[in-house]
């Protein structure tokens, strides 16, 4: 996914402090990185910072040398981040008056593929002339990054994130399919106060739903209570409890998903009688664990023309034992499992790293990767099955 060429337009948001950050995080995934900046995003981000960032010369005026036309014609993607509600008002109704806006235009021309990172207060970005100009820049071909919206606010995209989609981008090849990811633990009560759980961070799931989004599917995700936020444009149903997220996940699978990618670390085990009050420390006591539902058996029953997609993690396992428990997996009826040793280091729970094995009928391909790779993986080999 390295080797790419991105030019990255700056605009004067307050969210250009992270600008730095963003181009250094381009380069250390193998980009190549050139900047350009509107006059107000040189108030926020000094030039030369920029230039420390990248290594390479930041232009912040158009001169002769018609930079915003070899600068386009340079460039693999262009992303505009910041991109405020002035600079996008001004693309979407084809005013070229500052660097970054001009870049825009001869982008457009040449076809180049280009991504935008509202960056502004929420009201502005739910306004009506605000959607409306992303409405236009949609027609056009502009993917939009969105915001995360929670509690009135509009939270622009994080660093990992804008470098994720720009870096993963495929197109949209998913256009028109439903998919549905399950992400994130279950919890399970103890008493009014104390739970079980395990360390599943939801970054797997959170990675295949953004995927998916990213390709152009309409998303559904059921989340259990991971740590890493959901992402946005993916709709979004929250669970704790392992019933919880059985009974969501088999109501969605009845309105017609032609993927299914089930990464949820649910519970395998569950307190049989939970204590309806606290369990005070000075107390002992003995809790029986008794086998929690299972999410994912009966899919291929409720939805048999899905693709179904099955996560199946195991501790301390050799590449052959967790080829023979994928297999096992497989003859359940599902249509690929992706197995992984969780105790390796670097890798599983809470980590942006995994290695994983893809196991079909046709065979085992093993994938080392940043779990944002594994997740295009998932949905390449799953595109291919089902066109083929």
């Amino acid at each position: 996914m390295g080797s790419k060429r991105i030019l990255l337009c700056i605009t004067g948001s307050a969210a250009a402090m992270r600008s730095p950050e963003l181009a250094r995080e381009f380069a250390r995934r193998g980009a190549e990185v050139r900047v350009v900046m509107s006059q107000s995003a040189t108030q926020l981000v000094a030039p030369m910072l920029m230039h420390w960032a990248t290594g390479k010369k930041v232009v912040t005026e158009l001169t002769g040398e018609i930079e915003h036309i070899a600068l386009s014609e340079w460039a693999d993607a262009v992303v505009v981040a910041p991109a405020t509600a002035n600079t996008l008002g001004k693309m979407a109704n084809g005013i070229a008056d500052t660097p970054v806006t001009a870049v825009f235009i001869s982008a457009v021309g040449l076809g180049k593929r280009i991504f935008v990172v509202p960056a502004m207060h929420a009201s502005m970005y739910s306004s009506k002339p605000v959607r409306e100009n992303l409405a236009k820049l949609n027609s056009m071909g502009v993917v939009e990054i969105k915001p995360h919206i929670a509690e009135g606010k509009a939270k622009v995209a994080g660093v990992r994130e804008i470098v994720e989609w720009v870096m993963s981008d495929k197109g949209r090849d998913m256009e028109g399919m439903k998919v549905l990811v399950t992400g994130g633990p279950t919890v399970e009560p103890i008493d009014r106060i104390k739970m079980i759980t395990n360390r599943s961070s939801g970054k797997m799931g959170v990675a295949v739903a953004r995927a998916a989004f990213m390709r152009g599917a309409e998303v559904t995700f059921i989340y259990g209570p991971g740590v890493e936020n959901p992402p946005s444009g993916v709709r979004v149903i929250r669970v704790w409890r392992t019933q919880e997220m059985k009974e969501a996940f088999e109501s969605e699978l009845k309105h017609g998903y032609d993927i299914v990618v089930a990464t949820a670390a649910a519970q395998d085990l569950m307190v049989e009688n939970p204590l309806d009050r606290k369990l005070r420390s000075t107390e002992s006591v003995e809790l029986k664990l008794v086998p929690a539902p299972r999410i994912v058996d009966g899919a291929k029953r409720i939805a048999p023309k899905t693709f179904v997609i099955v996560f199946k993690a195991e501790y301390g396992a050799t590449d052959e034992e967790l080829v023979r428990a994928a297999e096992a997996k497989l003859e359940e009826g599902f249509d690929m499992v992706v197995a992984n040793d969780v105790s390796r280091p670097g890798i599983g729970f809470g980590e942006d790293m995994n290695e994983v094995m893809f196991v079909q009928r046709s065979g085992v391909e093993s994938f080392k990767g940043r779990k944002d790779e594994i997740a295009h993986r998932i949905f390449d080999i799953a595109l291919k099955r089902m066109r083929s």
